[in-house]
């Protein structure tokens, strides 16, 4: 037997800047805010991206739907900008983050 799981696509529109950060090891933190369609309801959500560039090459990431609240996405941009987090590293430190918050 073979199950599916289908899952709801969000769709986001309005990208905004909300803040922007650059940190000490030349890495740029932003803290965004979307307007997102989910289950037929609109709402704010806020992520966060990390953006490194280094000659002509950028490396970024980004964490679209990081939360709803956005004192806790600022939070986490501070501590990512205080402890020189990388791009390729804001998933882990998302989760010992949201580990430590909820």
């Amino acid at each position: 037997m073979q199950a599916t799981l289908r899952r709801e696509k969000i769709i986001s529109q309005e990208k905004t800047t909300y803040m922007e950060v650059l940190g000490g090891n030349r890495v740029t933190y932003r803290v965004i805010s979307t307007k997102v369609i989910q289950h037929g309801e609109e709402r704010i959500t806020y992520g966060i991206e990390a953006e490194t560039k280094i000659g002509p090459i950028k490396f970024k990431e980004n964490i679209d739907d990081f939360s709803d609240d956005v004192k806790q996405a600022v939070t986490f941009a501070e501590l990512l900008v205080k402890n020189h987090i990388k791009p390729s590293l804001i998933y882990n430190a998302a989760l010992c983050f949201l580990r430590k918050t909820i």
